[in-house]
């Protein structure tokens, strides 16, 4: 007959534990802990060990240990007569779950129904329940001895440095895990340095310590950890903080490391060395085939030593550099390395500052040098006209290959000779801000890309002339309405401040245009792409019928 109860504990005690469990290293605040240990006991020895210690007495006096009738209870779910269902707790539970059991009651901690639950199976997936350093000591009791489970998923689980200690401590001892999912889990700097307990675990091949907060001056327990581990075959380590300083240990690490297959580093601002330093890595790195470096803020100079990597390495499959700031000049840098590549299938390059023509310029390399091994280019957001989808097919008649693009520029009414070769709009500032958008510029960036005068300000025509330059002519009444919503002060100049002020305005003023128009309204870069199509059209007609004039 069943009975409704909240996790009986037995007061039955595990033989499962050693006597090595009684006492811990220390943690990364001095304190000695141990995952058996009460933290309010006065003894240095472990309730298991007193425990073992009176058995052996009784066994030396002659005297049997009386034995326990505490019947065993596991999770199980009934209906009752009125078609309800009752969550009740069935006989024979798993060795593993017991354990389980009496480690909550000797840490004082409410047992999780889904832990115990996961408990019997072979992937523990338990993101975003709330466990904390103690609830997580009893998860590892539990898992110390156990060669079931293969699959450890804690991600959103703000345990921190304690609780991973707790973790390290028990993958040192287990071998049946082979995946561990960390990640979100506030380790920080006592955290990471923590991994080298992991050395000696030999039976991990897959680890995500994705947005853990780790810096830069964190950057050395990362790099030592991947040059001394041989085991590990997938790590991500995405959405953390590493920086130029952990560009320069990765780089250094992965040229060594052997054993490595798979690596995230997208979103840790590398840049410049950094970048570079995992280029050269890559370049002498032989077991490497998917390597992620998305929002890393590459530019020219990454792209420059990427293509060198390109062009030496022979293990690569697959290549992220979605949105690092690659311009057009900067891609073909990666395709000199490209066209020497003989492995490389996935090239992921979307979200970049690639114009139409940049684009089929590099479609049209991969038509001409048809030895590569590329089956799918992803320029995701790249505005692309016409002439790229005509290239594109005859592309797909020599090889197999899938491309994906942006949004489609429609030229068949674009060149008209009576439209304008200018842009006039009520609102210049949105060009000007979506130029700064399109090519993944910060405000100062943009501040200074346009002050040539080096004044930390923008005249008129500094900003009439900066953007003449990126093909974005606009004409008098639209500069003078940009002026005077810019410049506040009405100095004749715009500064910084007055660029973020702008700035705010447009945010808040796009937003609302996209709310009223919903998910049906033309994006605004789109507009501009159009615009631009347009005035290239009316020049390229107007120097054709020059051209025909001279002829005759």
């Amino acid at each position: 007959m069943h009975a409704m109860v909240v996790f009986p504990i037995s007061k039955s005690r595990s033989r499962r534990f050693g006597a090595k469990y009684d006492k811990l290293p220390s943690t990364p605040q001095g304190e000695t802990t141990s995952l058996m240990s009460d933290q309010n006991q006065k003894s240095d020895k472990s309730w298991i060990s007193r425990w073992r210690k009176k058995r052996g007495k009784s066994s030396r006096k002659g005297k049997t240990a009386p034995t326990e009738t505490v019947p065993q209870t596991a999770y199980q779910s009934v209906t009752c007569d009125h078609g309800c269902s009752i969550e009740v707790y069935d006989e024979n539970p798993s060795p593993c779950q017991t354990v389980y059991q009496r480690a909550c009651e000797k840490l004082q901690v409410v047992p999780s129904r889904q832990v115990f639950h996961n408990l019997c199976l072979t992937e523990v997936i338990l993101p975003h329940c709330g466990l904390g350093a103690k609830e997580l000591k009893a998860l590892a009791i539990a898992l110390v001895h156990n060669n079931s489970v293969h699959t450890l998923d804690l991600h959103g689980n703000s345990f921190g440095s304690l609780g991973f200690a707790y973790l390290v401590e028990m993958l040192q001892e287990n071998r049946s895990i082979i995946d561990l999912n960390v990640s979100e889990c506030k380790l920080g700097h006592q955290g990471v340095q923590m991994l080298q307990g992991l050395q000696g675990n030999t039976s991990i091949v897959r680890l995500n310590l994705s947005d853990n907060g780790f810096m830069e001056s964190d950057a050395c327990y990362v790099g030592d950890f991947i040059q001394k581990n041989k085991n590990l075959r997938e790590l991500n380590l995405s959405y953390n903080c590493l920086r130029e300083l952990g560009g320069v240990f990765v780089g250094g690490a992965i040229a060594v490391n052997t054993a490595l297959k798979s690596l995230d580093l997208s979103w840790n601002h590398l840049r410049l060395k950094g970048a570079a330093a995992i280029s050269h890595g890559l370049m002498a790195n032989k077991s490497l085939t998917r390597l992620l470096l998305s929002w890393n803020g590459f530019a020219l100079e990454g792209s420059i030593e990427m293509g060198r990597a390109l062009a030496r390495n022979t293990t690569l499959i697959e290549l992220d550099l979605t949105s690092n700031r690659i311009n057009v000049p900067a891609f073909r840098k990666i395709m000199q390395g490209l066209i020497k590549n003989k492995t490389l299938r996935i090239l992921k390059i979307g979200t970049n500052p690639l114009s139409s023509d940049g684009a089929t310029s590099v479609t049209r390399s991969l038509l001409d040098k048809n030895n590569t091994a590329l089956a799918q280019l992803d320029l995701s957001e790249v505005a692309v006209d016409s002439s790229f989808l005509e290239l594109v097919e005859r592309v797909k008649k020599t090889r197999k290959i899938v491309v994906k693009y942006g949004v489609e520029i429609r030229t068949d009414d674009l060149a008209r000779i009576d439209r304008p070769i200018v842009i006039d709009m009520d609102d210049p500032t949105t060009v000007l801000f979506e130029y700064m958008r399109q090519k993944n510029l910060r405000l100062i960036d943009l501040l200074h890309s346009l002050d040539k005068d080096n004044t930390e300000t923008l005249s008129r025509e500094e900003l009439r002339k900066g953007l003449l330059s990126v093909q974005i002519p606009l004409s008098t009444r639209s500069m003078d309405l940009m002026m005077n919503r810019l410049d506040l002060n009405k100095d004749g100049h715009v500064d910084f401040e007055e660029l973020t002020v702008g700035l705010r305005d447009y945010i808040r003023r796009t937003t609302k245009w996209r709310q009223q128009r919903g998910l049906t309204a033309e994006p605004i870069i789109g507009r501009l792409e159009h615009l631009r199509e347009r005035i290239r059209l009316r020049r390229d007609a107007g120097r054709a019928t020059r051209i025909a004039s001279t002829e005759l």
